[in-house]
């Protein structure tokens, strides 16, 4: 008889890869999880097929899982939490008092005719802190022309480190910019 399967023999998963692949899923979904309104807003695609979600985690299985199995992690530097063409700010400075996070910011200004901004492109700010899986975003509405946006933190995370991401988005909230990554205070 010519055995073509074998009960006995276990495969292995780690050395086909799915307990790596599993898990690198895992991380990105937990992180993301918790902004995922803002992901949302800051992906919303037209294209067929295509989830908000679904780019963000592609984004991030791609670019910001670290390390090697089993000790993996995401690297919140390279997550990005929105997509678009709009332009960043050029220069920030990153302000923190106690639950207050104030960001000034400073854009081209002036003639910026062809570099996909506006002085009333609004801007967002987000605190996230993933091991408590928190994150917000600012209450008020700040425009690029303003200069600066400002959030306060929740008492939960008063004396905790978050990482913050800076977003632009236009008045219609159709064209946003690719988040930017302001470290972690």
């Amino acid at each position: 008889m010519n055995v073509i399967s074998n009960s006995e023999r276990k495969k292995s998963y780690e050395a086909d890869g799915r307990l790596i692949i599993q898990q690198r899923f895992k991380l990105a979904s937990e992180f993301l999880a918790p902004v995922r309104k803002l992901i949302h807003r800051g992906f919303a695609t037209q294209k067929k097929g295509k989830t908000p979600f679904g780019r963000a985690m592609s984004y991030v299985l791609l670019r910001a899982v670290a390390g090697d199995y089993p000790n993996q992690y995401i690297d919140p530097a390279a997550v990005r939490l929105s997509e678009g063409v709009l332009r960043n700010p050029i220069r920030t400075e990153v302000i923190r008092q106690g639950r207050m996070v104030n960001v000034e910011v400073e854009s081209l200004g002036g003639d910026s005719e062809g570099v996909n901004e506006a002085w009333d492109d609004r801007l967002v700010l987000c605190a996230y802190n993933p091991e408590l899986r928190v994150a917000g975003i600012n209450e008020e509405k700040r425009l690029r022309e303003e200069g600066s946006v400002a959030l306060e933190l929740p008492p939960l995370l008063e004396n905790k480190p978050v990482h913050l991401y800076l977003m632009v988005h236009d008045r219609k909230e159709r064209k946003w910019s690719n988040s930017k990554y302001l470290g972690e205070i």
